[in-house]
């Protein structure tokens, strides 16, 4: 392969315009590669040109460009999707931001570090309160069948469902609520869907008899909204903050250790309403509420709006996060006290985990960025 043509398929990859044909071809010839192509001189210019190299030195990165030659696979194996990205082709990756980033993949083989505690990752659970205050555990393996009132409510493993069987019946509120370390799908009475993340709630009606459809969220959620334009769906934030939609899916962020509340628009139309101050949302948009209630609106790139969502795709997208915001989303998914021995390490990291990985896995990726966090007591995750 051409020099021009290498550069060309690794600024893609580092910009993440890379299309699958671009990347199959990349990862191709990286498998291949041989002795005389120009990739470990490209890596360090990009390196100098894209990165401030203050957390790696120049022989840390050499050693860790040597680990990966040692990895490389001796033989090229197709995939499926173009998140399956081989350790050769993310470890080399790796070297591109290697000195302020780190490029995370969902398959890969680090270092190992021996943990004598482990936690696993979080599962489909929440609790469901009725109106009358009765509570009912829901887990990944349920199967039941719920009557209340003129309402059929039915478990299906990680997934509820409403249906309401009398349109002007009496109609109660309910509330699901997910612990840390859960997650669970809604099926509305009108057919719109809701992911519930981890440390979460919604509070709904067992039917939509009003003229708007409304709900109340705390953490984060996403929604698919069934479209009913005689009938807007409202959703309603703890800030006073709310939402107003027609045929939309969207993803709310409203967790009380965040610095902002964010709503991101993946498709339709969404109306933010702040006190006074209304704002309308146009697919790929995020508007964003801090503690002045003021609301800012952002566009973003499609890789942002997909990083919105990742959770619910049951992926961490870490990308341009510090290790606060990393060890906040971890500390909801394992049920874990995140504690900071000393100053707090600098560190912004890029690219994917899998949700799936037990916590171990995870810290053994943080040991690339030189980060050392350890599991204690069970539930404690301490960063020295």
């Amino acid at each position: 392969m051409q020099r021009a043509r290498w550069e060309y398929l690794l600024n893609q990859l580092y910009d993440k315009r890379i299309t699958p044909a671009e990347e199959e071809e990349l990862t191709q010839a990286l498998v291949l590669d041989t002795s005389g192509t120009p990739v470990e001189e490209i890596l360090e210019t990009l390196i100098n040109k894209h990165v401030a190299s203050d957390f790696l030195a120049p022989a840390d990165i050499e050693e860790l460009y040597s680990q990966i030659k040692q990895q490389r696979p001796a033989r090229i194996i197709k995939t499926t999707s173009r998140l399956q990205r081989w350790w050769w082709t993310a470890a080399a990756m790796l070297l591109l931001v290697a000195g302020s980033t780190v490029w995370l993949t969902r398959h890969h083989t680090p270092p190992r570090i021996i943990q004598q505690i482990d936690v696993a990752p979080g599962t489909s659970k929440a609790q469901l309160t009725l109106a009358d205050g009765t509570q009912i555990p829901l887990d990944s393996n349920g199967r039941q069948l719920i009557l209340q009132g003129h309402t059929s409510i039915s478990q299906q493993n990680g997934e509820l469902r409403y249906q309401n069987n009398q349109d002007n019946g009496p109609v109660a509120f309910n509330t699901l609520t997910t612990p840390k370390g859960g997650q669970f799908k809604l099926i509305l009475p009108d057919n719109s869907v809701v992911w519930l993340n981890a440390a979460s709630s919604i509070r709904y009606p067992t039917a939509f008899n009003s003229t708007e459809r409304t709900v109340t969220i705390t953490g984060e959620a996403f929604f698919e909204i069934a479209q009913q334009s005689t009938q807007p769906f409202r959703v309603n934030l703890p800030s006073g903050t709310s939402l107003l939609v027609l045929g939309t899916s969207f993803n709310v962020n409203t967790y009380e250790d965040e610095s902002q509340i964010q709503t991101t628009l993946v498709s339709g139309k969404l109306q933010v309403t702040q006190g006074n101050e209304k704002s309308i949302l146009t697919p790929g948009q995020q508007a964003r509420i801090d503690n002045t209630n003021n609301i800012n609106i952002t566009t973003l790139p499609p890789a942002a709006v997909s990083q919105a969502i990742a959770w619910k795709n049951g992926i961490f997208d870490f990308e341009q996060m510090d290790l606060p915001a990393v060890m906040r989303q971890i500390a909801r998914w394992y049920n874990v006290e995140v504690i900071y021995k000393n100053k707090v390490p600098k560190r912004t990291f890029g690219g994917e985990l899998s949700r799936n990985l037990r916590l171990s896995e995870i810290l053994e990726v943080m040991h690339l960025m030189k980060v050392n966090a350890t599991i204690e007591e069970g539930n404690k995750l301490v960063v020295q």
